[in-house]
């Protein structure tokens, strides 16, 4: 008798593979899938249910991987088993084994082959995880909460963990933070290129709204101007024309020049209107953005202002002109 029970003893330590009994017992509950892999569907042959019963007749509070888990378990999952039953190849019987993994997925026990000879799946599993059982009802499990849960990832490997995983995260901050300043950067730069794009359109508007200085007439001069003006407006005899028109003339004791040809300069919505003494319309001048330049309406000519001077110029020609604002 005590031969069989020695034997029996080294049979299950092997099975048990460097299992004990402090291991077992750090565990409050067991976590059971509802479908095992060797099976089609859920809880196929009842096995999934089974399986649960049978553990929960050891005393583990047991939940299938579905279901609602204790708080306690949601929060640290290392703190249940996780079952598994396998199915053995070879021969003519049924044979499985019942596993219990820790949550990192490490084998912390392995029962004994279960076998049947039962040829109906829907018997023979259920028979042979039975049989199976008869490992885990050996082990006498009584949960201990004074013992700390232990898994095959030491603390000093947890903390290699979290600091590779605090790595990674810094190393991702990192690359968000350098996608962000770059994206920043690139946005600085087009505020930079619209904004010297609005100061060239503000510079280039006020460069067309630019027009020449007038020069203050002298007083003689305006007296003159609008005697011609009226000329231009109202018909009057030709013997008060040709008096009012000797008022304007310069002094006969000036050298002639073609400074003595006076052009007065009548303003237009868009420049000027440039009359002789007759008064006849000689050009009309258009503005230009730049100051003091005016173009000829009708010729390939402009009208500029020079060292105080006015002159025409067309093509290679120019000549000064005496105007009169």
């Amino acid at each position: 008798m005590l031969r069989k029970v020695a034997i029996l003893l080294i049979i299950l330590s092997i099975g048990f593979k460097g299992f004990t009994q402090e291991n077992i017992n750090a565990y409050k509950y067991v976590v059971v899938p509802l479908k095992f892999e060797f099976l089609k569907g859920k809880d196929a042959y009842r096995t999934s249910t089974l399986t649960r019963y049978l553990l929960k007749k050891e005393g583990f509070e047991v939940y299938f991987d579905e279901e609602k888990l204790p708080q306690e378990l949601f929060d640290d999952r290392c703190l249940a088993l996780y079952a598994n039953v396998l199915k053995v190849s070879g021969g003519l019987s049924i044979k499985v084994q019942v596993q219990l993994n820790d949550c990192y997925g490490n084998e912390v026990f392995l029962s004994d082959i279960g076998k049947t000879k039962i040829k109906m799946f829907k018997e023979a599993y259920p028979a042979a995880i039975k049989d199976a059982f008869k490992s885990v009802e050996f082990l006498q499990y009584e949960y201990d909460p004074s013992i700390r849960v232990t898994n095959s990832v030491d603390e000093s490997e947890k903390d290699v963990l979290a600091k590779l995983e605090a790595a990674k995260k810094k190393a991702e901050d990192a690359e968000k933070a350098k996608a962000e300043l770059a994206q920043l950067k690139k946005e600085v730069e087009d505020l930079k290129k619209q904004k010297e794009a609005a100061e060239k359109k503000a510079e280039d508007v006020v460069a067309e709204e630019i027009v020449a200085p007038q020069e203050e007439a002298p007083k003689e001069d305006v007296i003159e101007k609008e005697v011609l003006v009226a000329k231009a407006e109202k018909p009057i005899e030709k013997e008060i024309i040709a008096k009012e028109t000797m008022v304007v003339k310069e002094p006969v004791s000036k050298p002639k020049s073609s400074t003595q040809n006076i052009l007065y300069a009548q303003p237009l919505d868009n420049g000027y209107q440039l009359v002789d003494a007759s008064p006849k319309i000689v050009m009309v001048l258009i503005k230009t953005a730049a100051p003091n330049v005016y173009t000829v309406k009708g010729k390939d000519a402009i009208v500029f202002k020079e060292d105080g001077k006015w002159f025409y110029s067309e093509n290679s020609d120019k000549k000064e002109l005496n105007i009169k604002f």
